[in-house]
This record gives C-alpha cells, structure tokens and sequence, in this order.
C-alpha cells in the first residue's frame, strides 16, 4: 500500500512551488477561477447597450464611465471596511450583493431599468479584486508570495479562458442567463469562501514586521511615511495607461493593417495571449523566485517596452504575434511580482486600504489612456501612439530600477 507521506511528497514535487502553498490559498485559486468563468455581465455591457437597447457608442460610452467611477468609489469604502472588519466578511457581502443585483437584472425584460441597475451593482463588484489581493497578503506566508500571486494569477486566466466563449453563446441565445449565470457563479464563490478561506482581523492579531508592522494613523501619514510607496502608486498609473493599450490601440492597429480581418486577427491575438499566460506562468514564477520584486517589475515593463514598441512599425501577422508573445512575457512577470511587493510595504492593517489605492490609480491611467493615445491616433496616427506607449513603459522600467537602487541603500530618490 503507497505510504500516504510519499504520495505527499510526490504531489507537492509535480506542483512546485505551489504545492507548499496553505490550502485557503488553493481556495482563493478556485474563487478566481469561478468568478472569472461567470464574469458574464460586465465584458459584455457594451455590446448590451448599443445591440440590445440601441444606444449609440457615445450614450454606451456614458454609462461604461458611469460604472467606473462608481466602482473606484465602492474600492475606496470596501478597502476601508475589510481593515477594520475583516476581508471575508467584505468580499462575501460583495460578491453577494452582485449576485444579487444581477439576479434581478435577469427577470427584468432589456430597458433602461437594467443599465441603472448595473451601475449600482458596479459599486460591489469592482471591489472583489482587490479584496482577494488583499486576502492572499494575509494568509500567505511572505517567502510564498510570489506563488501564491501566482497560482491566483493562474485561477483567473484559466476562468478568462473559460467564460467568454459561454458568455457569447448566452448572449446570443438566452440573454436572462447571462446575468443568471453571473449570479450564480458568484454564489458558488461565496459557498466556497465562507467554508475554506478564515476569517482576520488585520492588525490585531498579525502586528507584522518591519515595514508590514501594524500602524497606529491616518491613511495620509501611512503613506507619506513610505515614500517608496507614493512613486509606486504614481508609476502604476503610467503603467495602466501603458498597458491599457493592449484593448484599445491594439484593436484599432490589427483595424488599420488587416481591415476587414480585424477582428478574426485581434481575437487570435487575445487567445494566443491567454495561451501564453497559461503556458508560462509556472515557469516565470520559478524563474523570479530569488529575484527581487522590483528588479523584475523592471524586467517586466522592460518586455512591454520591446513589445509595444515594435508596434510603433508597420508589421505583418508573423512580428505581430512575436510582439504579443514579448508583451505577455512582461504582464506575467508584473501579475506575480507587484502583489508581493505592495504586501511588503504595507502595514498589516492598512493592506485593503493601500490595494484599493493601487487599483484607483489603475482606473485612473486606463480610464486617460484611450483619451490621450485616441487623440495622437487622429492627429498624429497609430504608430506614433505605440511610441508613445513604449515610452510610457520606459519611464516605468526606469522608476522600478531606481526604486530598487533606492531599496538597496543607493542614493535617495
């Protein structure tokens, strides 16, 4: 008979890194991937305002900002909630209350009623994100980290995967289940968090070390007592609008070379990412394990630097895959390495806080970046916006680097 502790062993070895990795992490692993694969709403809602409702990109375009703005107000409150109260309890009501909100969207029949609905429902629903970065700060042990971003990284592109393809065939032939389905996927992550993943109180019982020591003050004083951390955040709004272009100028660059094939072509881009993604992942983490997490923020925007400033040319299907392979090469790097780093830098009982301010300051780049890159794309052409792009990546790698020179006792910033 196999001796249990081999079969053990075995297992953790066929999972690398991962397999050391505490079980509610594994559970945050399958909440992401069953979030993503119901993720059927919110992807879709442009097609849903100007194919189901018959607005018009302009009126479409109002509404997608009206759920944005709302969703950056819900991560400022639910980011304060989960420090003083704990991130299960604020990631279930969360997700509950849009499961909910989508539900009844679902017995409505397609009017104005449903796009309101969907704004309020947006309070909840950008908060999960990084609610659950937060929770893997808290129950992953610090040399994990990495992993553990990691394996969640993973979850969540595997349910990216997944739940488009589904979502389309709903959307087209039984539209009430796209919110249905949402909602019930998202009841299953609740069943599965409330049973696997513990509750904590941030600071009281974990004062952590260091940097991560609990701090007694104001969101302002905890800031500006880490320097370090305000040119992070003012670099992770560059790199939003960096790569914010992967959707918006990439779309726009495959119109203008391959016309009428565009969209077949920026769809097998998209795929041919998420390959990537899954096919890399373990092998970066393993990679990165020993390298600091800023040196390889660098590393990554490094990649973005080489990828999309290979788009500043004209190029065939051939360089243009090679462009995306660089570039996602860099997302993965940057997708294992920035949740380690914040975690690092954050006291205990501030982590919510400081990710939902990180998050803010991604809406904020991607909410500028098709503005700015839209109007040098009507003045100036498509080329020229991937340069400036490059550029804006660039300055990120430079930022990293010095941020690291800094940590390591170089001259100051």
């Amino acid at each position: 008979m196999p001796d249990p502790g081999s079969l053990r062993r075995q297992g953790r070895r066929l999972l690398g890194g991962f397999g050391r990795l505490p079980f509610p992490i594994w559970a945050i692993f399958f909440i992401q991937f069953i979030v993503r694969s119901g993720d059927f709403v919110f992807p879709f809602l442009t097609l849903f305002l100007t194919r189901k409702l018959g607005l018009s990109s302009m009126d479409a375009g109002f509404w997608l900002m009206g759920t944005n703005a709302v969703g950056l107000l819900g991560i400022l409150v639910a980011g304060r909630l989960s420090d003083r109260l704990g991130r299960r309890l604020v990631l279930g009501v969360c997700m509950a209350g849009t499961a909910l909100l989508l539900g009844l969207c679902g017995f409505l029949p397609p009017t104005m009623a449903i796009p309101a609905m969907l704004v309020v429902a947006s309070f909840f629903q950008g908060s999960t994100r990084p609610l659950i970065s937060a929770s893997i700060m808290d129950l992953c042990p610090k040399p994990l980290r990495k992993e553990g971003f990691s394996l969640c990284y993973l979850g969540s592109n595997l349910g990216i995967a997944v739940g488009p393809m589904i979502a389309g065939f709903l959307f087209e032939h039984h539209l009430r289940w796209v919110f249905f389905g949402n909602g019930i996927a998202l009841a299953c992550a609740i069943a599965i968090l409330f049973r696997f993943v513990p509750g904590s109180r941030p600071g009281a019982a974990d004062s952590g070390t260091g940097s991560e020591r609990a701090f007694e003050g104001s969101m302002f004083r905890a800031l500006t007592a880490r320097p370090i951390l305000l040119v992070f955040f003012g670099l992770t709004l560059l790199l939003s609008f960096s790569y914010s272009q992967t959707s918006f100028g990439l779309t726009l660059y495959t119109a203008e070379a391959f016309g009428e094939r565009s969209a077949a072509i920026f769809g097998f881009l998209m795929s041919f990412n998420a390959i990537t993604v899954l096919a890399s992942t373990a092998l970066i983490t393993r990679l990165t394990h020993r390298m600091s997490a800023l040196m390889a923020m660098a590393l990554g925007t490094a990649l973005y630097v080489v990828g999309f400033g290979m788009l500043s040319f004209r190029l065939g299907l051939g360089l243009l895959v090679v462009s995306t392979f660089i570039w996602t090469l860099g997302e993965v790097v940057l997708a294992i390495n920035t949740g380690p780093f914040l975690a690092s830098q954050s006291p205990s009982n501030f982590r919510g806080r400081f990710q939902s301010f990180r998050e803010i300051m991604w809406g904020i780049g991607s909410t500028f970046s098709p503005m700015i890159c839209g109007a040098i794309i009507v003045s100036r052409g498509i080329h020229l916006s991937w340069l400036v792009t490059a550029l804006a990546a660039l300055g990120c790698t430079i930022g990293f680097a010095l941020l690291r020179r800094g940590e390591k006792g170089g001259p100051a910033l």
